[in-house]
C-alpha cells in the first residue's frame, strides 16, 4: 500500500529530465556544489521548476553535509541524497576549503559531462555517480516537505545491477541514451526513498511516516484513490475500521493536519495538473476533482497557491517549450 501512495505521489511531481555522469578521484578531495536549475534547463521539459540531487558512491570513501550542519558518512552502495537540491559539500574528507565544483568543471556545461577524472596526488580512489533529476516540486507538496535537507541510506544488493548498468551503459551515447538516463535516475531516487522510509523511527511524523502507519495509510490511500468522493471523517473512519476521534487524532499527528484539510490541498493538485495539461473549462476541472460550484473550487485554489486557477493555467501555457 505505501509504495501505491508513493507511486501516485512521484507521478504528480514527475520526475523527468535527468543528468548522469561520473566522478574518478585520485587522492584526497573535497568540493563544494551548488546546482542551479538554469544550468541544466535545455535537458529539462517545460513546468520543471526543481532539482533533486543525489550522489552514489561507487568505490573509495565519502562524507557529506549541508552547511554548517554535520557530516554524514556513506559507505559503497550508499546513495547521498538532497531532496531540495540545494548547497552541499562532500567529498573524501572533513575539509576546511573545499574547491568549487563549478571551477572544477572548467566552464563545461554539466550537459555536456559524461565523465571527470581528477588526480590530486596520493590517496584513496573514489568513485562517484552523480544525478541530477528535475521535477514539478509544486505539484505534491507534502512530499518535499517530509524530506530532510540531506539523507544517506544503502541502495541494497538488488540494485547494484541497475548502479552497474547506469555506469557501464548510460553514460555512453547509444541511441535512446537519455529516455535511459530519466529512467534509471528516477529508479535510484526511488529505491533511496523507500530506504528511507524504510528506516524513519516509530515515532516519526510527516507524509512518508503516515505510507506505513496502519490506520493513517488507510485513509491516505482512500483519498488518493477517489479524490473526488465527497469524504468526511466519519465515512473514511467507517472504511478505515475506526473511530471518527481516532483517525481525526492520529491523522493530525502523523500528518500534521485534519484529513479534510488535507484532503482539500490533493484536489488542488490534482487541478493544478488537469490545469497544465488540458483545455477543459474550470467549471470540467472544479467537477472532476469533487467541486459542485466553480466559485468554491476557485476560492479553495487560491487558498492552496495564492493564485486564482485562471491566472495558473496562463503561467503554466507560458513556460517555455
Amino acid at each position: 500500500m505505501a509504495m501505491d501512495l508513493l507511486s501516485d505521489a512521484l507521478s504528480m511531481v514527475r520526475l523527468t529530465g535527468a543528468v548522469l555522469f561520473r566522478v574518478e578521484v585520485n587522492g584526497s578531495w573535497c568540493v563544494s556544489a551548488a546546482p542551479m536549475l538554469e544550468d541544466f534547463a535545455p535537458a529539462l521539459p517545460p513546468g520543471t521548476n526543481h532539482l533533486v540531487v543525489f550522489h552514489v558512491l561507487l568505490s573509495g570513501e565519502c562524507v557529506l553535509r549541508c552547511p554548517p550542519g554535520p557530516w554524514r558518512p556513506a559507505r559503497p552502495g550508499d546513495a547521498l541524497v538532497l531532496p531540495h537540491g540545494q548547497l552541499h559539500e562532500f567529498g573524501d574528507h572533513r575539509g576546511d576549503n573545499p574547491q568549487s565544483f563549478r571551477a572544477l568543471m572548467r566552464n563545461r556545461s554539466p550537459l555536456d559531462l559524461r565523465q571527470l577524472r581528477f588526480d590530486t596526488g596520493n590517496g584513496p580512489h573514489t568513485e562517484v555517480l552523480c544525478g541530477f533529476l528535475g521535477c514539478d516540486r509544486r505539484a505534491f507538496a507534502p512530499l518535499f516537505s517530509a524530506l530532510p535537507a540531506m539523507f544517506v541510506t544503502s541502495l541494497g544488493e538488488g540494485a547494484q545491477p541497475l548502479i552497474r548498468y547506469s555506469v557501464d551503459e548510460v553514460l555512453g551515447d547509444a541511441p535512446g541514451v537519455q529516455s535511459l538516463r530519466v529512467r534509471l535516475a528516477e529508479l535510484m531516487f526511488v529505491e533511496a526513498l523507500r530506504g528511507y522510509i524504510r528506516a524513519l523511527p516509530p515515532d516519526a511524523t510527516g507524509w512518508l511516516a503516515g505510507l506505513r502507519d496502519p490506520l493513517v495509510g488507510r485513509a491516505l490511500r482512500l483519498m488518493h484513490e477517489t479524490p473526488r468522493v465527497d469524504w468526511t471523517v466519519e465515512s473514511l473512519s467507517e472504511r478505515a475500521a475506526c473511530s471518527r476521534s481516532l483517525l481525526a487524532e492520529r491523522f493530525k499527528m502523523v500528518i500534521g493536519e485534519a484529513p479534510m484539510h488535507y484532503l482539500t490541498r490533493l484536489r488542488m493538485h490534482h487541478a493544478a495538473r488537469r490545469l497544465g495539461d488540458s483545455g477543459r473549462s474550470l467549471e470540467a476541472i472544479a467537477d472532476e476533482v469533487g467541486y459542485a460550484s466553480p466559485a468554491a473550487f476557485q476560492r479553495a485554489f487560491k487558498r492552496c497557491f495564492g493564485v486564482p486557477p485562471g491566472a495558473w493555467r496562463r503561467e503554466a501555457r507560458e513556460r517555455p517549450h
